[in-house]
């Protein structure tokens, strides 16, 4: 076909001059002559055509949405090296094992997002669809809006976020969140966000920053948050390790004007800081009490120690008490400091696609490998080249990312 078709592009076409010079005869002769030519140019140019666009979909990437931990960390992580290899994606059986499969409203706010940002395409983005075909592009915006009518979780929008920026250098991204959660249940809290997971990637130079000018709750969201992206011009690798020693622990314990009365606010910071204090740490605590749609709380408990942030997070809910939110947040907290581990286990998945971007090799700690860690290290190894390995010794999971 290669050497047919330059052959074809190249035959003369009969055109009315020709006909006004030659017989009836050879008129019809030379009409035939040339819509045989035509027809037969117009049918390898679709074979070709077509040939391409089969080709294209036989090496497009598909990834199972089902499988590993199977919700939405799949899409979050697969769309989003997607725009870094700037490579068209198909994801199906999205959330198949779930008791409801398919596309969740929070899921698609972070897939609108990213497409918005990157200028490219998305095909299937409805709520329920278990398919989607992600076209990534590079055409980069500089400022976006992003309206959470629910109670999503920020957090969630901002892990696909953070990774995708990476696509470009020197850039950078203003997002305003309208709408959506600043705490809520299996997501990082936007405080976790800004004072942990951020705190690390500022050391391998991806700086990150946020403000927050109105906190939402589940179930009715309404928060309010800023966010700026700088993409770094070079990512490096870094080794998270521990000090010996912690002295002190920030508390931020955060509660809506609703539980005031209630002193609900102090009352998740108690358990903290009593523990704490007979394992002789020091605390800070800074407590707020802030205007919401509707009632709601949230404690952070955080330590600094060397490269590394060891921290825990926990929200609020009906029925569970502020003195029990406070203990789950230490829960965290203690799993990670008692194991001599540099970041907790639900810290591990989100800073693992960043490490493995990175120019340089990164290492860390971490109590126990999650399903979302596991999944996470089967998608790195399916979009990248780079090499995890995990080595347990006395109950601590020793990971390093070499690139």
């Amino acid at each position: 076909m290669h050497e047919i078709l330059p052959a074809l592009r190249n035959v003369d076409v009969v055109g009315p001059l020709d006909f006004a010079q030659k017989g009836k005869k050879e008129q019809d002769k030379a009409r035939k002559l040339s819509l045989f030519r035509n027809s037969h140019f117009h049918f390898f140019a679709i074979l070709q055509e077509n040939i391409f666009i089969w080709v294209s979909a036989c090496i497009m990437r598909k990834i199972d949405g089902s499988q590993g931990e199977g919700g939405g960390s799949v899409l979050r992580l697969a769309t989003a090296f997607a725009l870094v290899n700037q490579e068209e994606i198909t994801i199906n059986n999205i959330r198949k094992r779930r008791p409801v499969p398919g596309l969740r409203p929070q899921h698609l706010f972070g897939l609108r997002a990213l497409t918005e940002f990157c200028g490219g395409e998305l095909e299937g983005g409805n709520v329920g669809s278990e398919s989607i075909t992600f076209r990534p592009e590079a055409n980069w915006k500089r400022d976006l809006q992003v309206k959470i009518t629910t109670a999503g979780s920020i957090g969630l929008v901002l892990q696909t976020l953070q990774i995708g920026m990476l696509a470009t250098s020197q850039k950078e991204l203003d997002i305003k969140f309208q709408g959506g959660a600043t705490f809520g249940k299996w997501a990082p809290s936007v405080p976790y966000i800004e004072n942990v997971t951020w705190k690390i990637f500022g050391k391998m130079g991806y700086k990150l920053g946020l403000t927050i000018d109105r906190h939402g709750f589940y179930p009715k969201g309404g928060a309010k948050v800023n966010v700026r992206l700088y993409s770094p011009t070079q990512l490096n690798g870094i080794e998270l390790e521990r000090t010996p020693s912690i002295q002190e622990a920030i508390i931020v314990s955060i509660a809506t004007n609703h539980l005031k009365k209630s002193s609900v606010a102090e009352r998740q910071v108690e358990p903290v800081r009593k523990n704490l204090s007979e394992k002789s740490i020091e605390t800070s605590t800074k407590i707020s009490y802030v205007d919401a749609n509707n009632p709601g709380s949230g404690i952070l408990v955080y330590s600094p120690s060397g490269d590394s942030v060891i921290a825990g997070d926990s929200v609020g809910e009906k029925r569970k008490s502020a003195e029990k939110v406070g203990q789950l947040a230490l829960n965290q907290y203690l799993e990670t400091f008692t194991s001599q581990s540099s970041v907790d286990s639900y810290l591990a998945d989100q800073i693992l696609p960043i490490m493995a971007l990175a120019h340089s090799s990164s290492s860390f700690s971490t109590p126990k490998i999650t399903g979302h860690t596991q999944t996470n290290i089967q998608l790195i190894k399916d979009f990248t080249d780079v090499q995890i390995s995990i080595e347990n010794q006395e109950n601590v999971n020793y990971i390093s990312i070499d690139v």
